[in-house]
């Protein structure tokens, strides 16, 4: 299995949900649909009219038990596990309707013009670069609902290069025009599992036949890549119902209603952010603080107004917006180091908060911010550590943590990591790498002009 993912990008899981598997998985997600409890409802004609309709995580809230026979599926995970190394992190929970009709435009379909992959720096679900896709489909599917096809070898185009110290930069494959792609038809039935790389290039077909094409997408980070705009977050309700053994793969969840895919719009699972700022010489940003303490700056947090539902939780356009603004930095990219979750009880209601702690390293020495109204300083770790003993920091043990963790590239448990670029999403403007039509060669994702913008 490992050599033949590690060749193609993908392996096919024969036979390993059963019918009734499958059933138990699929009954909850089409009545969903059949309700309009779904997170796209609101655009376009609804289902059953031919579209593209998705939903997220809601499904789990309500009926966390299919996760046995989804994220949490022994033999899925096993599997998953096997190919990273390490264990998996859920990253994605999403659910696809594609009635009869779906994807036919009024030109014919051509193969291959629909291919792409799912890298992007843009969005939580892809800003990570160790992770892969677990789909699961409810029917087959055949040639007549459209199947899910791949381009063999397609994902070790694209490399990921080694690290600055802090983050990795990747020269991320440009997609080209639909002749020069070759795909393969893995041809999956109810009950198999396609596992593909994150960086694998991949099209689905339209619905030509006369009934529903409906499948379960699932992705997966290794735990030693997080995702660099931050986790998406997940209903508590289907963390606290895992066995104490795979709780492990839904670490980041939220148990007042507010995890992300929410219908009409994405809720503000994210209310505050920090940066951990560090200039070129290893010196990190701290503001004082009403009571003369030192501390992180902080911030305010949501996401941006003109965001999909798939983007939720990144919350990087309104954190590089405001320290632009308030200090006149210019941070073209961010990469997360950690969330703090509060919980407070009003009246019997708990209820939980969740700030969000980024990592930014500045190509200049410790510079003077003429736009901040604020007393600041720049220190070092030696200089942090010193003021902590002092008592001239708020919180700074905490801060020390999550500086050693930005500078060493661990997590919060002193284990290596692979952190990458994060990018706000009105970013997605600069990049078309990842669809077809683009001449050959690589775009190189962490590259930014004086102005912040991605040089692509």
């Amino acid at each position: 299995m490992k050599e033949e993912f590690e060749k193609n990008g993908f392996h096919v899981l024969r036979g390993v949900l059963t019918n009734q598997d499958i059933d138990r998985l699929s009954t909850p997600i089409r009545a969903a649909f059949c309700k309009g409890d779904y997170d796209t409802f609101h655009k376009g004609p609804a289902y059953p009219a031919p579209g593209i309709h998705s939903m997220g995580p809601r499904v789990l809230d309500k009926h966390p038990e299919i996760a046995e026979v989804s994220l949490a599926h022994p033999a899925i995970l096993a599997a998953v596990e096997e190919l990273f190394g390490e264990p998996a992190i859920l990253a994605q929970y999403w659910s696809i309707m594609r009635p009869p009709g779906a994807g036919i435009g009024d030109r014919p379909f051509v193969n291959g013009s629909g291919a792409h992959y799912d890298y992007k720096p843009w969005r939580c679900v892809g800003s990570n670069i160790n992770w892969m896709f677990a789909v699961i489909p409810f029917v087959d599917y055949t040639e007549a609902v459209g199947p899910l096809t791949v381009a063999p070898g397609s994902h070790r185009k694209s490399i990921v290069l080694p690290s600055d110290g802090r983050v990795h930069q990747v020269d991320a494959a440009k997609v080209p025009v639909p002749s020069q792609i070759e795909l393969v038809d893995p041809v999956l039935k109810k009950g198999d599992v396609v596992l593909m790389d994150g960086f694998l290039w991949h099209e689905p077909r339209p619905n030509y036949g006369n009934s529903d094409r409906c499948g379960l997408y699932m992705k997966f980070h290794a735990k030693s890549s997080p995702p660099a705009c931050g986790p998406t977050i997940y209903p508590s309700s289907v963390h606290d119902y895992l066995s104490a053994g795979n709780k492990h793969v839904i670490p980041y969840h939220h148990g007042d209603g507010r995890f992300a895919a929410i219908q009409e719009k994405p809720v503000n699972c994210i209310e505050e952010a920090q940066i951990l700022i560090e200039d070129r010489n290893a010196k990190i940003l701290l503001i004082r603080n009403n009571a003369g303490k030192w501390q992180l700056p902080k911030c305010n947090a949501k996401e941006d107004d003109g965001a999909s539902i798939l983007d939720a939780c990144n919350v990087m356009g309104s954190v590089i917006n405001h320290f632009k603004d308030r200090f006149g930095l210019k941070l073209p990219w961010l990469s997360w180091l950690t969330d703090i979750v509060s919980k407070t009880s009003n009246n019997d209601e708990e209820k939980e908060s969740r700030c969000r702690v980024y990592g930014h390293r500045m190509l200049s020495p410790a510079i003077i911010l003429d736009h901040a109204e604020e007393n600041y300083t720049w220190m070092s770790s030696l200089d942090l550590h010193k003021a902590d003993k002092t008592g001239e920091i708020l919180k700074g043990a905490e801060i020390a943590k999550w500086m050693d963790m930005w500078q060493n590239q661990t997590d919060e448990d002193g284990n290596p990591v692979t952190r990458s670029y994060g990018l706000p999403t009105t970013h997605v403007q600069y990049f078309r790498y990842n669809g077809n039509g683009n001449e050959e060669g690589t775009c190189r994702i962490g590259e930014f002009n004086e102005d912040g913008v991605p040089i692509a």
